[in-house]
């Protein structure tokens, strides 16, 4: 059976925001599509497993989410997916690169990490303070005592064991519809990225 990709459009959206951080960077600044033995943090690596099949990881760049549930929940699902598609998209070009069409994933391996830093944030706080009865309030407002804030920092990593070819009753990519795909839904991912 061919498997169809499914790429969600928010997951676009966070790959292109991530482009444009990466463009605002100071210093070398590369396309989610790179290998991380070139960015240094994230990317695609593989390693040969035999003549047919590779083991293919990819990790995300870190990304921040305020610290509430459906927030966090939201943008590890967006973390992993972005991780999965990566991977697919390494994979499809690798069986392209060693004369093949067609491969099938035989594992995956997901996880996310998930780093909280805790801050004291000043909350913005009004006083007032009245005069005489029937004039208005007068005096400054002022900046209230800190209270701790969170963030929370996310990387998810994907690792897939993938064999070049298919098998009667199992899912399949067709390598070349994959990369189409997949640049479709990541625009530019796999381009340098312009700096000023």
């Amino acid at each position: 059976m061919h498997q169809r990709l499914r790429f969600p459009f928010t997951i676009g959206l966070v790959a292109m925001a991530g482009l444009l951080l990466a463009a605002c960077a100071s210093g070398p600044s590369y396309p989610l599509y790179s290998p991380q033995a070139v960015t240094g943090t994230f990317g695609y690596s593989e390693q040969k497993v035999s003549a047919t099949s590779f083991k293919v990881s990819y990790v995300t760049p870190q990304r921040s989410s305020i610290d509430s549930r459906n927030a966090v929940e939201e943008r590890r699902q967006a973390l992993l997916t972005l991780s999965n598609d990566m991977a697919i998209w390494r994979a499809a070009a690798l069986a392209l690169a060693n004369g093949q069409t067609e491969f099938r994933v035989t594992r995956r391996d997901n996880d996310v990490d998930v780093q909280r830093s805790t801050y004291d944030s000043y909350p913005y706080h009004s006083r007032r303070h009245y005069g005489p009865p029937g004039r208005p309030y007068y005096g400054p407002d002022f900046y209230g005592p800190p209270w701790p804030d969170t963030s929370v920092y996310m990387r998810a990593s994907t690792t897939l064991i993938v064999e070049f070819g298919r098998r009667p009753g199992e899912d399949f990519f067709i390598a070349d519809e994959a990369i189409a795909r997949l640049r479709q839904t990541y625009p530019g991912a796999d381009q340098p990225v312009m700096t000023k």
